[in-house]
């Protein structure tokens, strides 16, 4: 019995060794002589856009747009956007998420955006502000697979937007505010724009990011927007000839 036991042990002994050593064999075998482990990465991440891109794929973007509603009539005593406010424009800051297909010559994008904005001045003769809220639901077309990476990439886009205003006015010398607070009803807005890609500035940069963060693209966004009027006479009116913004676009 204790032959059996003893021989057993024996055979443990030889396995965990065998183990041990097949084991740093295998190991070994990633390493580099000077002492460098050997790293493997996914070739498609270093391929060209062109060819690594998906089916599919996410834009997120942060946007900056000079809004000028010229045609907006307050409710409070009919004093139009110039009598308020002169040329000066609503800076509105905002973002916005996209779903987006990739196809053969470029990739259409479904999304939603939201920004928000605020413009004040005693030109009048009272201290009027304007608060803007304004939603968007768009659908773009980008061409951005005409090259091997996108480095310039044209869009064209419609959105469906509705936009919340609050009108404030302060008499001179006065603490007491007055506001009304309105929605326009659903609208249209037309964009065209041109996205410049910043990857080959840093392209090490950019290769990392796209290992850690799945990050394919990141774009300056240059635009014009237009958007048409919404509803009838007792609603706010918003339109507006072309605005410019700008703003950054990720891709993922």
């Amino acid at each position: 019995m204790k032959l059996h036991l003893s021989l057993n042990s024996k055979v443990r002994e030889i396995a965990l060794i065998a183990i041990f050593l097949f084991s740093g064999g295998v190991f070994a075998q990633g390493e580099d002589p000077n002492g460098l482990v050997e790293v493997e990465v996914p070739q498609d991440n270093l391929a060209p856009y062109k060819e690594r891109r998906d089916h599919t794929g996410i834009y997120f973007g942060i946007v900056y747009e000079n809004f000028l509603p010229d045609s907006y009539v307050s409710p409070q005593d009919s004093l139009t956007y110039n009598n308020m406010f002169g040329s000066e424009t609503i800076p509105l800051i905002g973002i916005n998420f996209d779903y987006k297909w990739n196809m053969s010559l470029g990739s259409l994008a479904f999304g939603l955006g939201g920004a928000i904005g605020s413009i004040n001045d005693a030109r009048s003769g009272s201290d009027r502000t304007l608060d803007v809220t304004r939603y968007l639901a768009s659908i773009k077309f980008t061409a951005d697979n005409l090259m091997m990476e996108p480095y310039v990439a044209p869009y064209i886009g419609v959105s469906a937007y509705m936009i919340g205003v609050k009108d404030t006015a302060k008499a001179s010398g006065s603490t007491q505010k007055v506001e009304v607070s309105k929605n326009t009803p659903i609208g249209y807005a037309y964009t065209v724009g041109l996205l410049l890609q910043l990857d080959w500035l840093d392209y090490t940069a950019a290769k990392q990011a796209t290992f850690a963060f799945g990050l394919e693209n990141t774009f300056i966004d240059i635009f014009l927007t237009q958007y048409t009027k919404a509803g009838g006479d007792t609603d706010p009116d918003m339109q507006t000839d072309l605005n410019w913004g700008a703003g950054l676009r990720m891709e993922f």
